[in-house]
């Protein structure tokens, strides 16, 4: 009888663990655009989850709660960051402990090789086909992590830690059309990775509002000269 009962459970456990791994969202591997900030030596991870990395590296002119509200508009664009860092296009791997590092090497984005003490924005444009309130949505981090969506903070894990897929829960609210959704995270040492999905059928582009169309027949538009640094 106990043995029966142990089957059972052991049975309820494993198909508890596969619904989960059958419900969890794709991976968001992009179109992102990206961007990182230096933190001060040994304050990376969750000591710099609620340090507003977008404002300390433009010196003011520029904030997250901007960016995470408006996306990669003309305005952002032109905002000058140290190094001559600019906002890049890139795609991340749905696996890896490191996937944000080896993405950053592959786009020439900051110094290269093993990065500590930084943060990454990853910005995208999600579009719904209708208006939709408390969706899942999930994220892994390595290090600590916080999200948003249309400008509102949704999410906020100031852990150290590290992650090869989704490991927290949360819910986002989504106007029909365009979303903007951005996530930080946080790298202390070692390995720098990030994973997202939204349990919903969605759309992602870079086709933000605020990055002005030029008239046709003009070749050099704003958005090819983003793309040619990728």
């Amino acid at each position: 009888m106990k043995i029966k009962i142990v089957f059972l459970a052991v049975c309820a456990i494993g198909f508890l663990l596969t619904a989960q791994l059958v419900a969890a969202p794709d991976k968001i591997e992009g179109p992102w655009m990206w961007m990182i900030t230096e933190m001060e030596a040994g304050q990376g991870g969750a000591a710099s989850t609620d340090i507003d990395g977008i404002d300390e590296a433009t010196k003011g002119k520029l904030t997250e709660e901007e960016v995470a509200l408006e996306g990669i508009t003309d305005r952002v664009l032109k905002v000058k960051f140290p190094d001559k860092l600019k906002w890049t296009e890139g795609e991340i791997a749905p696996v890896g402990g490191n996937n944000i590092n080896d993405m950053l090497i592959k786009i020439k984005l900051g110094p290269g090789g093993d990065v500590n003490d930084y943060c990454s924005y990853a910005v995208i444009n999600a579009v719904s086909k209708a208006k939709k309130g408390g969706v899942e949505a999930r994220v892994g981090s390595d290090d600590s992590v916080k999200v948003w969506m249309n400008g509102e903070e949704v999410h906020n894990n100031p852990v150290n830690r590290g992650a090869g897929n989704f490991q927290d829960t949360f819910e986002v609210d989504l106007k029909k059309g365009d979303n903007v959704f951005m996530v930080k995270v946080c790298e202390r040492g070692g390995g720098w990775s990030m994973f997202v999905g939204i349990d919903a059928p969605l759309e992602y582009n870079l086709e933000f509002k605020g990055l002005p169309v030029e008239p046709a027949g003009k070749l050099a538009t704003q958005w090819s000269e983003i793309k040619s640094s990728y």
